[in-house]
């Protein structure tokens, strides 16, 4: 919720919480539905910003257990991942920043 008072600028707290809990707690994908939020605040949330899921595209897991995974973004496009368990419980995950490389 602090990084959502910070960028935005909320008068105050509270409505950092209140859509943290939206988001987090009710899986809630948009503004438009936060009932609860100012409707110029709920227009500037989405002017600003948007919310989504990633849709799971592909999947290989490895025998060493390393997990690599695509997914789609909105728009269409893909971007990767990469879980790497390590023997003493350790993971090292590797997110791709950049879509439109190619996993192979």
């Amino acid at each position: 919720p602090s990084c959502l008072h910070a960028a935005f600028s909320f008068p105050n707290r509270f409505r950092g919480k209140q859509i943290w809990e939206w988001i987090h707690k009710k899986g809630e994908h948009e503004f438009d539905n936060m009932l609860n939020i100012p409707k110029n605040l709920r227009a500037q949330l989405a002017e600003k910003t948007s919310l989504g899921t990633l849709k799971l595209a592909f999947e290989q897991v490895s025998k060493d257990g390393t997990i690599k995974r695509a997914y789609v973004l909105k728009d269409g496009q893909v971007i990767e991942s990469v879980l790497m368990p390590y023997e003493d419980g350790r993971r090292t995950a590797c997110i791709s920043s950049q879509a439109g490389c190619a996993m192979g």
